[in-house]
This record gives structure tokens, C-alpha cells and sequence, in this order.
């Protein structure tokens, strides 16, 4: 049987990623410009982004936050947490 993914209010790299945004300017204004996309550009620039991270041996607690943004009810959810730190 697959393992279960966390819920998101439940996934810790999630939580610290939102936390980040919210401390670090760039971060946030990066993570707006993602998010606000349409479902399309936003997968395919998560995607990207995801790739890159990969080939750059990045954490791996970073990828599985940005993989959490895949779900389009989570981007969403996100934007709006972080919209209200703008």
C-alpha cells in the first residue's frame, strides 16, 4: 500500500516554507509571483523550479515544500496566507 502524503497543515517543510516567506522579502515575492499564476503556468514553473533544485542537490526538506504547491487547493491556500504579508 503507497504511503500516505501528510496533510499540509500537518508537513513541517510546508509550515517552515510559509514561515520563511512571511521573514524573508524575496522569498515571499517569489513565491507570489508563483502562486498567482494559473493552475497551468504555476505547475509548469513548480516544476521547473523543482527540477532545478534537484539537479542543484538541494535539501530535500525544501523540494517536498515546493512539491506540497503542486496541489492546486494548496497553492491556493497558500497564496492566500502569504497575500496577507504583502
Amino acid at each position: 500500500m503507497p504511503k500516505k502524503q501528510p496533510l499540509v497543515d500537518e508537513n513541517e517543510y510546508f509550515i517552515t516554507l510559509m514561515r520563511v516567506a512571511e521573514e524573508d522579502k524575496d522569498i515571499l515575492r517569489q513565491l507570489l509571483a508563483i502562486l498567482s499564476q494559473t493552475d497551468f503556468n504555476r505547475t509548469s514553473m513548480l516544476n521547473t523550479l523543482i527540477d532545478e533544485m534537484r539537479l542543484k542537490k538541494a535539501p530535500s526538506e525544501i523540494i517536498a515544500a515546493l512539491v506540497c504547491l503542486l496541489d492546486h487547493k494548496v497553492a491556493h491556500r497558500a497564496l492566500q496566507m502569504l497575500g496577507d504579508h504583502i
